[in-house]
């Protein structure tokens, strides 16, 4: 006959249920639970986006109907693509509500890569073209005005928004910030090559190398390549920092 006093069989099932181990599944739940949340914020942000850019788009080809007026410049191609990604990772997040709310990696990397994007987009706009077009006494309707509200102000914002704070899953790695940067890069040298050989004028001046001083080529290279690298780190810090804190996703998840 068994020597365990009364009750001490039932105290050893509960702690098997609610001690490490169910400890450990709660907190589970919990992080699952607030993955979902965050994600029913990040599908309404990436919906915002997603119509904005639509308009954005149709409104830009509308007024240059010629495909190529509208491919060299890289805000478009920045918008555009921040439209695709968007819109995936709106049917993929609908999808993941009902799963585990963590959103596949590769989703993740693209909405970081557009993300990069749309703010280089941004930053260069606010603190470059911009004033270079209201010393020269241009129309900042063209900066600001129009798809361009949406294309160098609110798509950029409201991206970041999203990123920043409500897509936690999966984290993003020193690999993805490399990686997120790419584009950029190579969209700079094919625009100076096309450039050199007279195909394409600019279309921004520090890409005119066959019109521009040597050293104004030398200082694009010096500071909005390197400075693309680190709006690339700025967002993998702030989205591993809040979203995937906020979604209790850690390294070993």
């Amino acid at each position: 006959m068994s020597n365990i006093p009364a009750g001490e069989g039932r105290f050893s099932h509960s702690y098997s249920r609610y001690g490490k181990g169910g400890h450990i599944a709660i907190e589970h739940d919990n992080n699952q639970t607030r993955r979902k949340v965050q994600l029913v914020f990040a599908i309404l942000c990436n919906l915002a986006l997603f119509f904005m850019e639509l308009w954005a788009n149709h409104a830009l080809w509308q007024q240059h109907p010629v495909f190529k007026d509208l491919a060299i410049y890289y805000t478009n191609q920045s918008n555009f693509l921040a439209l695709i990604t968007s819109g995936v990772f709106i049917l993929v997040g609908i999808a993941k509500l009902f799963g585990d709310g963590r959103i596949p990696h590769v989703v993740k990397f693209f909405r970081f890569m557009t993300t990069v994007m749309l703010y280089i987009t941004f930053i260069v706009v606010l603190v470059g073209l911009g004033p270079m077009a209201l010393f020269a006494g241009g129309d900042l309707y063209s900066m600001w005005g129009g798809p361009m509200f949406v294309m160098h102000l609110m798509g950029p914002l409201v991206s970041l928004l999203s990123f920043v704070c409500f897509e936690g899953t999966p984290r993003v790695g020193l690999g993805d910030a490399i990686l997120a940067v790419q584009y950029n890069y190579l969209y700079s040298i094919v625009m100076v090559i096309l450039n050199a050989v007279g195909k394409v004028d600019g279309p921004y001046p520090f890409l005119m190398v066959d019109t521009n001083p040597v050293w104004l080529s030398i200082l694009y290279a010096v500071i909005l390549l390197p400075g693309a690298f680190l709006v690339a780190l700025c967002g993998k810090w702030l989205n591993n920092g809040i979203a995937c804190r906020l979604a209790g996703e850690t390294d070993d998840l």
